[in-house]
């Protein structure tokens, strides 16, 4: 009878672990195959890409296109933009963010809930409602089509969840090891500096992963508050790809493909950290 049983429980077992590699696997290959797709389409061309039926051994493989892009000044132009945009935006909210969460975690204010409310109240403002203002606002104290412009924008969009994610990570580190560090004569802030930061690394990463990601794809606040390519991110020279009747889809795969290789470097680097700091603040 208990051999039965252990027979039932390892089948049982068995096909469970099927199940999950399978879908593991399915839900791998659709992710996978626009990936797949664009850097194919970034390294042969177009016609044998699209010809019918496809042809998965390709007779000619070129960096041609990506080179063009390179050597082009105008798309490194582009990409410095967005470099300067995504590490500005991502120092900004790191600091207030950090400063920000450290408050609402450690301190008991009036109102403070409150605050925290109206903080996640932001997050669920749709980023086109809020075009006409930020167009204003720009023009009003002359930051429009500015890179600073862009990257207080985007500071202030992303830095409510930023607070809320670091906070959440703040919260599960004890409060007694900054008390045990003032009792030793450091002030708060060298408490924060040299115990809290520390422990909240993991946090840190992948919170700044987040946000250097949200400024390095953002598309919608820079089309609508820039005008001339010294001020404009590779989003926008990727959608000067895009013509009424005519698409690039070449140069269209190939700058996707230089786009992705930061974000795809990055993440390799801190997966664990990234991983483990976005759940860490998600649950509190």
């Amino acid at each position: 009878m208990k051999r039965a049983s252990d027979l039932r429980f390892r089948y049982g077992y068995l096909i469970h672990q099927v199940f999950v590699v399978s879908l593991t696997t399915l839900s791998a290959i659709i992710i996978l195959t626009p990936v797949v797709w664009m850097i194919n389409a970034a390294m042969r061309p177009i016609k044998e890409v699209l010809t019918y039926p496809p042809r998965l051994d390709p007779s000619q493989l070129t960096f041609e296109y990506m080179a063009s892009l390179i050597e082009n000044e105008l798309y490194r132009g582009y990409f410095v933009n967005s470099t300067i945009i995504s590490l500005s935006t991502l120092a900004i909210v790191l600091v207030l963010g950090l400063l920000a969460a450290y408050g609402f975690s450690r301190f008991k204010m009036v109102g403070g809930r409150y605050m925290l409310l109206g903080i996640m109240a932001l997050l669920m403002l749709p980023t086109v409602t809020l075009i006409v203002p930020y167009f204003r606002l720009a023009h009003l104290v002359g930051l429009y089509d500015t890179l600073f412009g862009l990257i207080v924008v985007n500071s202030a969009f992303i830095l409510p969840i930023c607070i809320w994610l670091l906070k959440g990570y703040m919260d599960a580190i004890p409060v007694d090891l900054e008390e045990a560090a003032m009792i030793d004569g450091c002030t708060r802030l060298q408490a924060m500096q040299k115990i809290l930061v520390p422990l909240a690394v993991p946090g840190i990463v992948g919170t700044g992963t987040f946000v250097f990601v949200f400024a390095w794809n953002e598309f919608l606040l820079a089309v609508t508050l820039t005008d001339s390519p010294g001020s404009q991110p590779l989003t926008i020279g990727l959608a000067a790809f895009f013509g009424q009747f005519v698409r690039d889809w070449n140069s269209i795969m190939a700058l996707s493909t230089i786009t992705s290789i930061p974000l795809m470097i990055i993440f390799v680097l801190f997966q664990r950290w990234v991983v483990q700091g976005m759940t860490s603040g998600a649950v509190k």
